[in-house]
């Protein structure tokens, strides 16, 4: 039989040792949450008695603490988790579970997945992809994350970051948009506003109020932002050229330059600058309308100034105090969509549906469906100081969301008052989450090294002071060098460039993609070479350019003998390739904001029935199985089924039935563990692990009858959806 811990033992076990939770930026007491959450039950309870709605049951035990797991923690339950919870009883157990959720590794995986597909976070980002910046851009956010840094604050860092990547990770920002400065402020004003002003890019708004102009005066304020880094040194070693050659008559000029050294050399110091190029900096740098500007408010090409789109002007001009003040206006309490926006789509992050919906198209005729409520949460929002945990906190101690989820369909243009949660399925992300946890033991506590990243920002960082250091001279010479090194790398590289472009024309796929491996192999030994003639044999080049996609220290033994792949949707680089799981069940290509699904296909229903997924699931060391050869009995083995995949107890009718289709027994008897004591001790100790094996075995042949029970239970749709 399998051992059941109690739930306050198990969450003991879980929490620091002094008793006390994590530091937060902001926290309220259990009863300020308690008086929080009773002020929305009142406001809703107003509603639902006004509309004359019928108000749903509770959830069964089982229930709750799914939704509240698959909530919070972006999983379902585990089997140990899940007993200890419904075995045990007391009033303040959901608050505890609550409490410990919210300051978990897993808390922070869902909640980095929701940043991800709100700031359109990619793994191979389009602005310095050369450098990794997209790696660096995530591990910034995700270090917000584990800090709590409260949403103002974070808002405020992005659109006023500045420097270079490992200066400042929130440079990833505008890196995502580089060379799209118009693009980047419409999803600024989607994201933090939830205003829709990119029709207004290209002509006045068809459907709201927004001018061009307006547009216009908007982008001033970020334009000066450009993405491109590393100027002074080039201007540098312009004048250094010009200095040097300046005795030259200009047909000589132009042959040298005409020269084939010449042209090494000048690659190689493209090659030596290329990790500075790519950043975020403040310019002087000014809009102005297209030349083909159609309206009578302003003349095609004139200057714009900066002006936001709610309030009054900001009265500002020069480059930094200009960004300052954008992002101060932008994060303000006093704003009047700010506040209101974060906190519909926390809302609509623990119910399923925003008061206002959709969550990103506000106007000024726009209704919530209880305006009263969102009121409330604006307030609250600026109460707890932004801090997204508390204000979550908050809402999930709301009665509604103990209740059975409303089943009736809804559209945008239906009032929902929210008698209980929306009805829908898991995400992509939960769903993997769920089977990673099924697989492999401590799901949530298998996370990229962060030592990989942590070591890329400091070579970089030490790289950025080496070169900046660098005289023309110095910086020439060390070129000259690199340059003479890398001859055969460079003619590696044209020849794979070649076959890849032959490769392309014959449509021979395979033959691409590793070409395209082997290209970007001899790409990274050629910038090592440069690297290593810049900084010396002693610089570990290998940081500075290989991907960080060592997801776990290779050391840890805890997840020996499972396949690497197996780690939550947060820890793999971002958007997953095209037909992984996660993809096929909707996440996120992150090319637009929120562009993650939920909508049924038929590939979907081909992986739940065939996917490779079950070979890890049902593998004989996956917890699943693990817990499965524990039991003792049949009945006891289903019952770790439903409680390991449905979070429940199987009815009478159920058991009965799933006792009918896994059938009799086997009656192959277990080997002994009996040893003799007049053995020698390496003798028992041999003995003992072989027939551990052999027990193992015939438990995993046993399980066998029980998989067409679990692999029926999560095609259901009460595994997949969030009742």
């Amino acid at each position: 039989m399998v051992k059941i811990p109690s739930f306050l033992a198990f969450v003991s076990l879980l929490l620091p040792l002094s008793g006390e939770l994590p530091h937060d930026s902001f926290s309220l007491s259990s009863k300020q949450v308690l008086q929080e959450a009773s002020a929305i039950d009142r406001i809703l309870d107003k509603a639902h008695r006004k509309h004359k709605l019928e108000i749903p049951s509770d959830l069964e035990d089982g229930q709750l603490l799914r939704r509240i797991y698959l909530t919070v923690a972006g999983r379902i339950p585990s089997f140990d988790e899940t007993t200890a919870f419904l075995n045990h009883r007391s009033e303040d157990q959901k608050a505890m579970l609550v409490d410990y959720l919210l300051n978990s590794p897993a808390y922070e995986s869902q909640m980095f997945n929701w940043w991800a597909d709100l700031l359109r976070l990619q793994s191979r980002m389009r602005g310095g992809n050369q450098i990794g910046a997209g790696e660096l851009y995530n591990h910034w956010v995700r270090e917000q994350v584990m800090e709590n840094t409260p949403f103002d604050q974070m808002a405020y860092s992005l659109v006023t970051a500045q420097g270079y990547p490992w200066e400042d990770g929130a440079t990833g920002y505008y890196l995502r948009d580089a060379g799209m400065e118009l693009d980047n402020m419409s999803n600024t004003t989607q994201l933090f506003l939830g205003t829709q002003m990119v029709c207004a890019q290209c002509h006045n708004h068809p459907f709201d109020k927004w001018t061009q102009r307006e547009y216009y005066e908007m982008a001033a304020f970020t334009y000066g932002i450009t993405t491109r880094m590393g100027g002074q040194l080039q201007n540098d070693l312009k004048t250094h050229f010009n200095q040097v050659n300046k005795n030259l008559s200009p047909q000589k000029r132009k042959q040298k330059a005409q020269s084939k050294q010449s042209a090494a050399l000048r690659k190689a110091l493209q090659e030596m600058i290329q990790p500075l190029r790519y950043g975020s900096r403040h310019t002087a740098r000014q809009l102005t309308l297209p030349h083909d500007y159609q309206y009578d408010d302003a003349q095609p090409e004139s200057r714009v100034s900066p002006a936001p789109i709610f309030g009054e002007s900001l009265g500002v001009e020069n480059a930094d105090d200009k960004i300052e003040a954008y992002g101060q206006w932008l994060t303000s309490s006093e704003n009047p969509r700010f506040t209101k926006v974060i906190a519909n789509r926390m809302w609509k992050k623990i119910f399923g549906r925003g008061l206002v919906e959709p969550v990103d198209d506000w106007r000024d005729d726009t209704q919530a469906s209880i305006p009263e409520l969102l009121d409330h949460l604006e307030k609250l929002m600026v109460r707890v100081n932004y801090d997204l945990k508390e204000f979550q906190r908050v809402l999930l101690n709301v009665q509604a969301f103990d209740r059975e989820a409303v089943r009736y369909e809804l559209t945008n243009d239906q009032p929902h008052f929210f008698e209980g949660p929306v009805l829908k399925r898991m995400s992509a992300e939960q769903l993997w989450d769920s089977f990673v946890s099924l697989s492999i033991p401590y799901s949530d506590e298998r996370i990229r090294d962060p030592q990989i990243i942590e070591d890329k920002l400091d070579r970089f960082a030490e790289y950025q002071e080496k070169v900046e250091n660098l005289d023309p001279r110095a910086m020439v010479s060390l070129a000259g060098k690199a340059a003479k090194a890398s001859r055969q790398a460079l003619g590696e590289m044209e020849r794979i460039q070649k076959e890849l472009r032959e490769a392309q024309e014959a449509d021979d796929r395979e033959a691409v993609a590793r070409l395209r491996r082997e290209y970007t192999k001899a790409r990274n030994q050629q910038r090592s070479l440069f690297a290593k003639i810049i900084m010396g044999d002693d610089f570990d080049v290998r940081s500075l350019y290989n991907r960080a996609t060592s997801a776990i220290p290779k050391k840890d033994s805890r997840w020996k003998g499972y396949n690497t792949g197996l780690m939550r949707a947060s820890e793999i680089p971002t958007p997953a390739p095209p037909g992984h799981f996660l993809r096929e069940f909707g996440q996120s290509d992150r090319e637009i904001i929120e562009n993650s699904n939920r909508q049924a296909s038929v590939p979907q229903a081909l992986t739940l029935l065939n996917g490779v997924i079950y070979g890890a699931v049902f593998s004989p060391q996956s917890p699943l199985s693990q817990n499965l050869s524990r039991a003792d009995s049949d009945e006891y083995k289903i019952r770790v089924l439903f409680l390991s995949l449905l979070n429940r107890e199987p009815s009478d009718r159920e058991m009965a039935d799933c006792l009918a289709e896994v059938g009799k027994k086997s009656n192959i008897p277990a080997p002994s563990l009996k040893i003799p004591n007049d053995w020698p001790v390496e003798k028992k100790e041999k003995y003992r692990k072989n027939m551990e094996k052999k027990l193992q075995e015939l438990a995993s042949s046993d399980n066998k009858r029980f998989l067409g029970v679990a692999w029926a239970l999560m095609n259901t749709r009460q595994f997949s959806f969030i009742q």
